[in-house]
């Protein structure tokens, strides 16, 4: 057996393990820039079930173009957030380093003025967040409230992003995860940035307008 095989058995097990589903013939939505169609080059293992009390999602180890044609294996979590959009059609929160991940979905999306500047010298030099210019500047603002920004800087596992466009979530990390250990980091990395995005939307918009949840952070 190939040892490609046999890291996909570390996966399978772990979705056996947390009651999740195989999906040998599952897709992902090609919403957001590193799904999008054309840069996406494989699905090659998908699992869905539930990652928390309140979030469904998949998990997935993608393979997509890199720079010079490159390939580039990403292991993501993409979840429904569907009244995010009603605040912010899209956001990106992609590293430095990962820039030449940025490919044409991506320019379709960002121009000159849509890169938010957070006024922190350490997150700039780690991390490019780009929004659309029709979002909620007061709700980005409180989504990245310094404690989040300490999140990203200092707890966030190893190669952590995310990306959000009309109502899909991405949450990514770089390379083929297999060990429980780490695909545990990015359910749970997963788990609370949606709770986060659900707690300050609902704030946003008013609790009957959306789910009120903890968010891991203190403002």
């Amino acid at each position: 057996m190939s040892p490609q095989n046999t890291a996909l058995e570390g996966f399978a097990a772990y979705a056996a393990a947390h009651r999740l589903t195989m999906e040998p013939e599952g897709r992902l939505p090609r919403t957001t820039p590193l799904l999008a169609a054309g840069e996406l080059r494989s699905v090659d293992a998908l699992m869905r079930g539930r990652l928390g009390e309140y979030l469904e999602a998949q998990i997935a180890i993608v393979s997509r173009e890199g720079e010079g044609a490159e390939a580039v294996d990403l292991t993501v979590a993409v979840a429904h957030v569907p009244k995010l959009k009603r605040l912010v059609p899209w956001l990106l929160c992609h590293r430095v380093e990962d820039g030449h991940l940025l490919g044409r979905a991506a320019g379709q999306l960002i121009h000159g003025e849509d890169r938010i500047d957070l006024e922190s010298s350490e997150l700039d030099q780690r991390y490019r967040i780009y929004a659309s210019p029709d979002r909620d500047e007061v709700w980005l603002r409180e989504l990245f409230s310094p404690s989040f920004i300490v999140f990203l800087l200092d707890q966030a596992p190893k190669g952590f992003a995310f990306e959000y466009v009309q109502g899909t979530l991405c949450v990514s990390r770089q390379g083929r995860l297999t060990l429980a250990e780490d695909i545990d980091g990015l359910r749970d990395a997963t788990v609370a940035l949606v709770a986060r995005i659900r707690a300050e939307t609902s704030e946003r918009l008013g609790k009957a307008q959306g789910r009120s949840g903890i968010s891991g952070w203190e403002s």
